[in-house]
């Protein structure tokens, strides 16, 4: 019989992931799960903070316009695929007629537009855009106008039944999924002196709104904003620095102390001490020497040295809050300390990649739509004349929308690059024009133009003056 030491059994894990361990270390680790559309329940608790700290917050205020203005610019701009050049050049002079009136509001173009829609979406979470039909008597250049509509006026608590369908988030559906109407508030729920309650909603047909968001799950019927995350860590660190700003500042009141047994003389000035509701005060001026009676001494206080580690301590948070709202740390406070112009075409080739997918989203959201309205709307008003356009919506509405190009960190290098890239086949001029916000046709153009000038009036430019003379030199 064996007498050997007994050997105790290893403890088994129960879970196969530690995240999902429900132990004391975890304990206070949040386990409900919320459904798609469950988790914007609060929608108008998130959008309200969102919004005011954009107002209020330096940091989320400049990253917001960090999206927008890279992502937008000055706009996306549409480039009709239609084969007849006179067809395409008078859609496109007929757009840009109508782009100045589009806005229902009359506030502002459709340029000016796209950055309203980019930053209602990435503020509030969503934005909608409302197609309204003019009559001819109006005098639009094409009887069609937008109205934009920010996410408040669309009541995140509107749910219910309307006969077969259900009303989820404001957003009506039949039993197979499709949207079929949209309830709207009458007025903004938050603006002064309105009233307004669920039974003054009014519904909309859906085929007259355009629902610009980002859906981060499947399902998710409404939007939730692009700065959630960075929220609560935005509004700590304002309280944080405001609270250090606030402790600075009372320190910067006083010079220092002056202890004493007896207050019965004043050790500066031999004159009685001045009192200010019950406190004693003594004046100095500069170039004094102090005289100090008996058992009488003075400390001064020296410089702040409370914010020792706070630069690193800010910096830690900043870069959260950048990471929440996806832009870089570096563009959002102006610290470029430790960065060179490797490290920065890294990082902004990284914040580009995120923007081309908002470009996108807006693209095939809002503006592809709106194109389409367009053309319908000024085929059906007989201001643009496409024989057959009804029998092929579709080829007729194919469009490239490009945006401007995005300025380089090394503007030389990336020139050569684009050449060789085109010398050597790997892409077209077409391609390398387009990527630039610009149409090669209108370049083309341009040059011909360009060049007949020049020409007329004896000018040369772009050329080696040292290799153009060689040449020019006859042979003995």
């Amino acid at each position: 019989m064996s007498t050997g030491k007994v050997t105790p059994l290893r403890a088994v894990r129960m879970k196969a992931f530690e995240a999902t361990s429900t132990s004391k270390r975890l304990d206070d680790w949040d386990r409900t799960s919320f459904g798609p559309n469950a988790v914007n329940d609060d929608a108008d608790i998130s959008r309200a903070r969102s919004q005011d700290s954009v107002r209020n917050n330096p940091w989320i205020n400049n990253a917001l316009d960090l999206i927008v203005t890279n992502q937008v610019g000055c706009g996306i701009q549409p480039r009709p695929k239609i084969d007849d050049a006179g067809l395409r050049a008078d859609t496109m002079e007929l757009f840009g007629f109508w782009s100045s009136e589009c806005d229902a509001d009359g506030v502002l173009d459709f340029s000016a537009l796209q950055p309203l829609w980019a930053r209602s979406r990435v503020e509030s979470g969503e934005v909608f855009i409302r197609f309204r039909p003019r009559l001819l008597s109006d005098g639009l250049t094409v009887p069609l106008q937008i109205q934009t509509l920010e996410a408040d006026m669309l009541p995140i608590h509107h749910n219910g039944n309307n006969g077969g369908n259900s009303i989820r988030q404001g957003i009506e559906r039949t039993p197979f999924g499709k949207r079929v109407r949209y309830w709207f508030y009458r007025e903004h729920p938050g603006d002064r002196y309105s009233s307004v309650s669920l039974a003054g909603t009014v519904p909309v047909p859906a085929e007259s709104i355009l629902h610009h968001y980002r859906p981060a799950r499947p399902g998710q019927l409404r939007g939730e904003p692009g700065t959630i995350s960075s929220l609560l860590r935005a509004r700590k660190l304002d309280l944080y620095e405001s609270a250090e700003l606030t402790r600075k500042q009372n320190k910067a009141k006083f010079n220092g102390a002056i202890y004493r047994d007896t207050d019965e003389d004043n050790p500066l000035t031999d004159g009685a001490i001045k009192t200010e509701d019950g406190r004693a005060l003594v004046d100095v001026e500069e170039g004094y020497l102090l005289q100090l009676g008996l058992n009488e001494k003075i400390e001064l206080y020296g410089g702040d040295t409370g914010n020792s580690g706070a630069i690193d301590f800010i910096r830690t948070h900043l870069r959260a809050i950048a990471a929440g709202m996806g832009v870089p740390y570096e563009l959002m406070t102006g610290d470029y300390e430790g960065t060179n112009d490797r490290i920065m075409r890294v990082i902004l080739n990284t914040f580009y990649r995120r923007l081309e997918m908002a470009q996108d989203l807006l693209v095939s959201q809002v503006l592809q739509p709106i194109w389409a309205a367009f053309l319908d709307a000024a085929v059906l008003s007989n201001a643009l004349s496409i024989p057959g356009y009804f029998d092929n919506r579709r080829r007729w509405q194919r469009c490239e929308w490009r945006a401007h190009a995005w300025s380089y960190v090394n503007p030389l290098q990336e020139a050569e690059t684009q050449k060789l890239l085109v010398d050597e086949g790997f892409e077209s001029r077409s391609a390398i024009v387009a990527s630039r916000g610009w149409d090669v046709e209108d370049v083309d153009q341009q040059q011909y133009a360009d060049k007949q000038r020049e020409k007329s009036l004896g000018l040369e430019y772009g050329k080696d003056r040292a290799s153009k003379n060689q040449q020019d030199t006859p042979n003995p």
